[in-house]
């Protein structure tokens, strides 16, 4: 593939020119990414001396590196500003031009450093830098043959099982070569350590930090923390995995002491139990913790940890109360999704114990549900066929009609789905003998599922109780039609919307997920500019969304606008009033809804309206009126209100036969009947 001759290189202003060779030969030029000299390939400035390495010029934007497991590093062309000296904390030598930079620990790393990456053979690790240069010959049974030999990784005697070098003196015991890459160990739970097989170019000596012993083989190394130890310490009976191969026993100490438990976190002082083995110390109900729980509103069962290992929980915040998890201590994690919590938020928020939760394939529906559960559906499949290999159920019968449901394709944005209460703008199965829509993806929805926001069981229901089916979501606070996941007993509502979310929330607004949270005085929604009860919140960048601009649809229709409008999270718009009302100036950080064809803009609570998840034009009866009414909203006429005398604006009841006047205001309904 031909070289790209010309590159305009984000550190510098001009464009550089690719050379084969050194460019004025004779002439020592440095590259001014790493500062070595420049003697083959490299891109260059024909109007001032600034060159680069062809492989300083192609490093990526953002590395993960085993040096610094926590977080990414970024290129800079310089070190950050607020630095009077950087230093690479790999080999402390001084940075003065390209940098591997974290901003969270302010970890540095130069060129040279950043390109050591790792090589695994097995579960062994070598570093470019510090490999033995010759192969190793496996020998089943070292016999010393007048003559002693060190293993060059913990400087014991060889014998047994061993590697060696037959072009030098470097021998290895098997346990020895075998050594993992990385660990994670009970007297360093800050940061992982990782296996040097020699010092750190910055050491003329190194103790280990745990005997005070001068380290003379391998090191288990914290390139942040500059903590050591060596082979011997670092494999004394002291490292925790997890929770489940803890086999020893725990003593009872007969004698008050104030201690933080390693299990909880959790200060205590009196009589603590503690593993001789292990170095563990913990409150006498934290001996008996279970292994694996399942908690409310995590999908995942969690399995309790020791300590939190940094090289596999990239979160540290609690996933139920939001709170930082402390390294030190232990909690709940789930690998699959980086999902940590407090062992006392966990264990509250429980709703099923230990190994049977794994091991175990019929629970109790009514206390786990999964969206994969056969239980869990609410539909029966009456006609599928095969389109491209995939089966496609094409006529289905549903729990919340009396007739069958057919597919349709086709979008129709005129209509609205009978489970959500929003326009028709995927596929969609619909009834052929009455006028019921219903999204796919509504159709499949869980009859029973769990919510952060309530501690009890929801369960779908197609018409709530109340008034033909309106309901109040205790999540967005709107007024709904349409289906509601339900939990009878405590009265508590959620449209399909809001109860459709989890712990964390993919939106297409922002590249994190979110994280459900109780909301704070210090953070407001981004899309809106309002504080709430509770939101969705990225910790790392300071946005939040409520759950009602969470939920809005991301295309509507107004009557004042032939065109769909779109939900849009960045405003370019030369202009910021709304079309709709006129009146009100809009605020450029928050959300709109445009039409980019027409330059149409407008507020959400505008474009959606005050009621945007009522069903307009349904009618029902009305206990105080003989006649059928339905839902109008008024905006040009504005008839009096049956029972109030002033004139209807909005939302209101109106009776369906021409030659009857009765009208009443929703906020008179909404008195006599919620």
């Amino acid at each position: 593939m031909e070289k790209e001759m010309k590159l305009q290189h984000f550190s510098h202003i001009h464009p550089l020119i690719f050379t084969k060779r050194q460019v004025n030969e004779g002439e020592d030029i440095n590259c001014s990414g790493c500062e070595k000299a420049v003697l083959g390939p490299s891109y260059n400035c024909c109007k001032c001396k600034f060159s680069l390495h062809e492989i300083c010029a192609k490093l990526p934007f953002k590395i993960n590196h085993p040096f610094h497991r926590n977080h990414p590093l970024i290129l800079l062309s310089k070190p950050p500003t607020q630095y009077t000296e950087c230093l690479c904390d790999f080999c402390d030598k001084t940075c003065n031009s390209f940098v591997y930079h974290c901003f969270t620990c302010r970890f540095d790393l130069d060129i040279p450093c950043a390109l050591l990456q790792p090589q695994v053979t097995g579960d062994f690790l070598e570093l470019e830098r510090f490999s033995h240069k010759h192969q190793l010959i496996f020998i089943e049974n070292h016999v010393n043959q007048g003559k002693e030999v060190s293993c060059s990784g913990c400087k014991d005697m060889v014998s047994g099982p061993s590697y060696s070098c037959s072009n030098c003196e470097f021998f290895l015991h098997r346990k020895c070569y075998m050594l993992a890459p990385e660990i994670n160990h009970p007297y360093h739970r800050e940061h992982s350590l990782i296996l040097l097989t020699n010092l750190p170019p910055s050491y003329s000596s190194c103790v280990c930090d745990f005997c005070l012993k001068t380290c003379q083989g391998f090191v288990y190394h914290c390139p942040s923390c500059k903590f050591d130890l060596d082979i011997e310490c670092a494999f004394l009976p002291l490292c925790i995995t997890e929770p489940e191969s803890h086999r020893h026993q725990f003593i009872h100490l007969m004698k008050a002491l104030s201690f933080i438990c390693d299990a909880c976190g959790v200060k205590g002082d009196h009589h603590p139990y503690l593993c001789t083995v292990c170095q563990v110390i913990v409150h006498e109900e934290c001996r008996f913790l279970p292994h694996t729980i399942k908690i409310i509103g995590h999908r995942h069962p969690v399995t309790q940890f020791y300590f939190l290992q940094g090289s596999k929980y990239s979160k540290q915040h609690c996933g139920i109360c939001h709170n930082e998890v402390s390294s030190n201590y232990g909690g709940y994690g789930c690998l699959g999704c980086n999902f940590v919590a407090h062992v006392n938020c966990a264990t509250v928020n429980s709703v099923s114990m230990d190994a049977t939760l794994l091991k175990s394939q019929g629970q109790d529906e009514n206390i786990i549900f999964r969206s994969d559960d056969s239980s869990n559906l609410i539909t029966d499949i009456i006609k599928e066929i095969n389109l491209e290999g995939d089966m496609v159920a094409m006529v289905v019968k549903h729990f919340s009609h009396p007739h069958k449901l057919t597919l349709n394709e086709k979008v129709n944005d005129d209509k609205l789905c009978d489970c959500c209460i929003t326009p028709i703008l995927e596929p969609f199965y619909s009834c052929l003998e009455c006028d019921l829509f219903l999204h796919k993806t509504c159709l499949q929805l869980p009859k029973r599922k769990q919510h952060p926001l309530h501690p009890h069981p929801l369960t779908l229901l197609s018409n709530h109780p109340n008034f033909e089916g309106l309901f109040f979501c205790d999540a967005c606070h709107q007024s709904c039609h349409g289906f509601t996941y339900n939990c009878d007993p405590c009265n508590f509502n959620l449209d399909v919307r809001c109860g459709s979310s989890s712990n964390t929330l993919k939106h297409e607004a922002h590249e994190h997920p979110l994280i459900f949270s109780k909301g704070t005085e210090c953070i407001d929604c981004s899309a809106c500019g309002y504080g709430n009860d509770y939101l969705y919140s990225c910790f790392d960048c300071s946005f939040a969304l409520d759950f009602n601009c969470a939920s809005l649809p991301h295309t509507v229709r107004h009557r004042h606008h032939g065109h769909p409008l779109d939900l849009t999270y960045q405003d370019s718009a030369d202009q910021n009033y709304c079309n709709i009302c006129e009146e009100e100036e809009r605020n450029p950080k928050h959300w709109f809804y445009c039409c980019k064809t027409c330059n149409f803009y407008a507020h959400p609570k505008c474009a959606t309206g005050q009621y945007p998840y009522i069903k307009l034009g349904k009618t029902y009866p009305y206990e105080a009126h003989p006649h059928r009414v339905a839902f109008v909203h008024k905006t040009r006429s504005h008839p009096p209100c049956s029972r109030s005398g002033n004139p209807c604006k909005g939302l209101a009841l109106e009776c369906t036969k021409p030659q009857c006047n009765f009208i009443i205001e929703w906020c008179h309904v909404e008195i006599l009947h919620f």
